[in-house]
């Protein structure tokens, strides 16, 4: 597998739930990542961004994107239960 650095633009997957795009910010010093996720019940998506600097560690952007993909998962999760009938 190709390791890609954090500088390359990546386009979004197109998986059927989640995906994930990566846009470098060269004059800033930083990169952006989106993120999606499209609820079960609904054609919508659901968009999250993550800008990042340059300068971060692994750890540090893995622990941000994790967090940011927890909370569009829980909130295309209660969109879901919503829709289904159940109260989150």
């Amino acid at each position: 597998m190709k390791t890609r650095h954090i500088t390359e633009h990546r386009q979004p997957a197109k998986g059927p739930r989640f995906a994930w795009s990566r846009q470098p910010n060269g004059d800033a010093g930083a990169t952006t990542w989106w993120l999606f996720r499209r609820p079960s019940t609904t054609r919508r998506v659901l968009p999250r961004s993550v800008t990042v600097s340059h300068a971060w560690s692994r750890a540090r952007i893995a622990a941000a994107l994790r967090a940011a993909r927890k909370e569009l998962l829980d909130h295309a999760d209660a969109i879901d239960l919503r829709n289904l009938g159940v109260t989150p």
